[in-house]
């Protein structure tokens, strides 16, 4: 007699949870929301320009 759950019948309940679904959105999309946060404060930043050396002639 086997008393372990069937590996596939653990992994289809943890799959209904609500909880695993919410954890598995927040770990798809909290790196991606950071991401695009980064960039959009980059993209809003002014332009600095390096300093252009004098050249005397």
């Amino acid at each position: 007699m086997n008393d372990t759950p069937d590996r596939s019948t653990t992994w289809a309940d943890a799959l209904r949870r609500p909880w695993t679904a919410l954890c598995a959105a927040a770990v798809v999309l909290g790196p991606a929301a950071h991401t695009a946060s980064a960039l959009m404060q980059a993209n809003a930043a002014p332009l600095r320009h390096a300093p252009t050396p004098h050249r005397r002639l």
